[in-house]
């Protein structure tokens, strides 16, 4: 399943939004969902606080990510999320595999 590293950044620091963003992201930790977010969405790493400015990060696996869309902008309409960077990232083994292909490649004729 296609894995995303997520970058979402916050409205602000203020205890209102991260009250917000703690329970929100808090329960996706432990396995709950809105009713808005697909089943077959997993948390797979963090998430995590910026030290230097109001984003979290955090790493999930879905089959289509445009099913996020209504979760997402929920939270915006809500004014907790701002804005968030969605990069489809690929594993080690997949990075080598890749190194392997582009190795295996004949030069192109110019």
């Amino acid at each position: 399943m296609p894995k995303f590293f997520n970058e979402v950044w916050l409205r602000d620091m203020s205890p209102r939004t991260m009250q917000g963003v703690t329970e929100f992201l808090g329960k996706l930790r432990v396995g709950v969902r809105p009713h808005n977010l697909p089943g077959d969405l997993r948390l797979l790493a963090g998430p995590w606080l910026s030290n230097e400015e109001a984003k979290v990060y955090f790493v999930f696996e879905i089959d289509d990510p445009t099913e996020t869309f209504e979760a997402f902008a929920e939270r915006v309409a809500d004014g907790l999320f701002l804005r968030r960077r969605l990069t489809l990232i690929q594993d080690w083994d997949g990075a080598r595999s890749f190194s392997r292909y582009l190795s295996s490649r004949k030069p192109a004729a110019a």
